[in-house]
């Protein structure tokens, strides 16, 4: 037998490739490159998210305040005030009916008394209706936008479900890898070590 240096120098190469080796390296820069975009894609749907997850209460609220029409109307009337306007009209309706029961004679008689008492009466009523109208579109705006918030909250919340999962199977996937590389690595040690020492001597 005799000595080989070239299957030494080979034996060798492998061994301490295998030692000094880390081919789990690539593996974990491709981890820290989804765990990166992972995080960006959470930061953009996080504040979508934030804002469904509230307008949930705000719209649950909203919808019990909704519960007793009548009652709701009438908390609503609760905070009625009369309108400037109204109360211009109103007036009018007063001077008109005044002097035109001077003009005729009728002034302080009951049919022109409650002619303008009804007239009065029509100004308020309109002026409440318009009143509620307004409140009440105002009222269905603010539930239609909770609406809207809980729906974007729903979508990136959907978005943040799908980014989870596929980055769970990409990190799964690459963490498989990097143990059978290293695997891998060992066997490679242990086999270039075997031929290192087994490369001394050659039969002659």
């Amino acid at each position: 037998m005799y000595f080989d240096p070239q299957m030494f120098g080979g034996g060798l190469g492998d061994f301490l490739g295998g030692i000094f080796g880390h081919p789990e390296k690539p593996y974990d820069k491709a981890m820290e490159q989804y765990q990166n975009w992972a995080n960006k894609s959470q930061g953009v749907q996080q504040p979508y998210l934030n804002a469904g997850t509230g307008a949930l209460g705000n719209y649950q609220q909203w919808l019990q305040g909704q519960q007793d029409p009548s009652g709701f109307i009438n908390n609503l009337m609760g905070d009625y005030s009369q309108s400037p306007y109204a109360k211009n009209m109103q007036q009018q309706a007063m001077n008109a009916g005044q002097n035109y029961g001077s003009a005729t004679g009728l002034s302080g008689s009951t049919p022109l008394m409650q002619q303008m008492q009804q007239n009065a009466g029509n100004i308020s009523a309109a002026d409440q209706n318009q009143w509620l109208q307004n409140v009440l579109g105002i009222n269905t705006q603010y539930g239609q936008g909770q609406q809207n918030l809980m729906t974007g909250g729903q979508n990136a919340a959907n978005k943040l479900t799908d980014m989870y999962g596929n980055m769970g199977k990409q990190m799964g996937e690459q963490s498989y890898n990097r143990e059978a590389a290293k695997q891998n690595n060992f066997w490679n040690t242990m086999g270039g070590g075997l031929g290192m020492f087994g490369s001394f001597f050659k039969p002659i």
